[in-house]
């Protein structure tokens, strides 16, 4: 099982209810490869806001990321990093917050990372991310999904060779 994963706690009143829903659900006992949380300050349009990000990781090889400030913005993007078989690959959005309690973004963020590993099959989670996070705006993406290979199918043998 893994290590225990400190949450750090947040000033702002929203992020401070999300940070004690994730520990309750994540920070003991969690399902990911790894799992991480930060909290941070950053400047947008010369505004001090404050910012929450959480990683999870898979053994399959995808990381989900999600950023949420303290003015109920929120990204959420998936990612399949480059392996043997595949390129990196991204996708992600900001889903509208209106409405979504520290409980629905934590089951939202763990079925997320169970959909990432689509990725893996060069299936796009994108259709399911969306109503997860009951998105209808738009979807960034870098990369390209590789197509699965099709296996070539054995030749058969005719009649003659057989003698």
């Amino acid at each position: 099982m893994p290590d225990d994963c400190k949450i750090p706690l947040c000033k702002s009143e929203w992020l401070q209810d999300v940070c004690i829903e994730f520990g309750r659900r994540f920070a003991a006992r969690h399902p990911f490869l790894s799992f991480t949380a930060d909290v941070s300050t950053c400047e947008h349009q010369g505004e001090q806001l404050e910012r929450l990000t959480f990683w999870a990781s898979t053994h399959y090889g995808t990381l989900v990321n999600l950023t949420l400030w303290d003015d109920h913005t929120l990204w959420i993007g998936v990612t399949l990093r480059a392996a043997e078989n595949s390129s990196e690959y991204e996708v992600g959005f900001y889903p509208e917050t209106d409405g979504l309690s520290s409980e629905r973004i934590a089951e939202a963020f763990r079925d997320t990372v169970a959909v990432s590993t689509r990725l893996c099959y060069s299936e796009s989670p994108e259709p399911t991310l969306r109503k997860l996070w009951s998105h209808t705006g738009e979807v960034q993406t870098k990369g390209s999904l590789n197509k699965p290979r099709k296996t070539q199918p054995r030749p058969q043998q005719s009649a003659s060779q057989d003698s």
